[in-house]
């Protein structure tokens, strides 16, 4: 059992105030990304940030797309790379008329705060924040410098945010590791209860596709074979219908070996038989996702009057591939599938698959954290699903794990890019004391 560390005199029930008024206030500031429109919450975090002495760095990409970075000095000085806790401004849009809650009210009812960026990241900045607030407030000693991030345009890509970052800002990437969004702790994982903390060493990589096909437009009334809505719809359905094969990564044994023994999953399957890994990607969206390439198909449009045949029609996927994925491969293969050489297939956005170490000494500060800080927690590593800014940190060797270490729900997992997403105020107050413990690990002890 690691040994817990020195108490701070942290007085937990206003920590968990303070992150519920922040975090409404973050809530409240729209930074639906396009256009993004980050400044707001970054001079909130900045105002934040000053009143406990820190003054923040400002990075401004124009348009108002402006991430922030403060520094909090170790007793190394420049001898030590600094750990960065990351996270991004920027949400994804939300359409008001499907939730139960306006999702830009921050909204607090019966200790759960509702809005748009609530998991996705809003509400781990706020614990990320407070975490490097807590250092400050009770004078912690620690070796290595400890930077909070927040960066723009994580939703889009990041040409504005850490991208931007990586070209102008590239003394920002050294570090000896990163804290950021990518995994989150399960209270209920698979229909069975359990202490189950999630994290990330690694991640799936974008690559987003667009379909576009041009046909001969005519009148609804007199149909013919040259109808590029159809076209692309026989295209689509070719792709959407074939199941993309099950692989086995090796940081997904490691999940489904942590599962076993929780007695999530039951022990003794062969997790190297197909039909078993088969048997398990079918039962569960999310482990369907971490054992396939997946691709979504995320929007089609086709025409603007109901009697005209349209002369054009464009959709677009979301395809998310493995760590170690070949991508030329991958689109290639779609290409035969399509086999029609009037559908066009392009890349809007891609980013190389890579392959990340597992074991790392920020996963082994972590996995103290939990076993000194909860009563039987446990550290799954995992790959992410999505992918994150972390990417950027990853290609440049830094060790970057998605850690946010609440206890949450599948449901409430599902809000995240959905309607209704929500976080308790408790998990506030949990992620902040977990992060807290984790960073005094991690940025070393004195």
């Amino acid at each position: 059992m690691p040994e817990k560390l020195a108490p701070l005199s942290v007085d937990w029930e206003e920590i968990e105030q303070e992150a519920t008024d922040l975090l409404q206030r973050y809530l409240r500031i729209d930074t639906t990304n396009p256009p993004g429109g980050e400044e707001a919450g970054a001079q909130l975090l900045a105002d934040a940030l000053r009143r406990d002495g820190f003054e923040p760095t400002y990075y401004d990409a124009g348009d108002g797309r402006v991430s922030l970075s403060a520094r909090r000095p170790g007793t190394n000085g420049a001898s030590t790379k600094p750990l960065v806790l990351l996270s991004h401004i920027d949400v994804v849009p939300a359409d008001a008329a499907y939730w139960r809650e306006d999702p830009f009210s921050g909204a607090l009812k019966d200790g759960v705060l509702w809005g748009r960026g609530a998991l996705d990241m809003k509400g781990m900045a706020v614990m990320e924040l407070l975490a490097f607030l807590l250092l400050q407030r009770h004078g912690v000693a620690h070796r290595r410098d400890v930077v909070f991030l927040a960066v723009a345009d994580e939703e889009e890509g990041g040409a504005y945010g850490m991208r931007w970052l990586e070209e102008r800002h590239p003394e920002l990437l050294r570090a000896d590791g990163v804290i950021n969004e990518g995994a989150f702790g399960f209270g209920e994982l698979l229909g069975q209860r359990g202490l189950i903390f999630a994290v990330a060493p690694t991640e799936k990589a974008p690559c987003w596709l667009r379909l576009t096909v041009k046909g001969r437009p005519g009148h609804g009334s007199i149909p013919h074979s040259d109808n590029s809505a159809v076209r692309l719809t026989r295209a689509l359905a070719r792709i959407c219908e074939t199941k993309q094969p099950v692989k086995l990564r090796p940081e997904m044994e490691i999940t489904l070996a942590t599962l076993a023994e929780a007695g999530i999953v039951p022990q003794g399957l062969d997790v190297r038989d197909p039909g078993v890994l088969a048997a398990i990607a079918e039962g569960n969206d999310l482990l369907r996702a971490l054992l396939t390439n997946t691709v979504s198909l995320t929007t089609f449009n086709a025409g603007n009057k109901h009697n005209v045949i349209p002369a054009d029609a464009a959709a677009t996927l979301d395809c998310r591939l493995l760590p170690g994925e070949d991508t030329d491969a991958f689109v290639s293969g779609l290409r035969q599938l399509i086999d029609d050489e009037r559908v066009e297939l392009s890349t809007v956005y891609s980013a190389p698959p890579l392959v990340s170490e597992v074991r790392t000494e920020l996963l082994e500060h972590i996995e103290a954290t939990i076993a000194a800080e909860t009563d039987g927690g446990v550290v799954m590593p995992m790959i992410s699903p999505g992918f994150t800014d972390s990417r950027i940190y990853r290609r440049h060797g830094v060790p970057a794990i998605g850690y946010t270490p609440v206890l949450i729900t599948t449901e409430e997992v599902a809000t995240v890019h959905g309607h209704d997403e929500r976080i308790s105020t408790a998990n506030l107050k949990l992620g902040t004391r977990l992060l807290l413990d984790t960073v005094r690990r991690a940025a070393g002890l004195p």
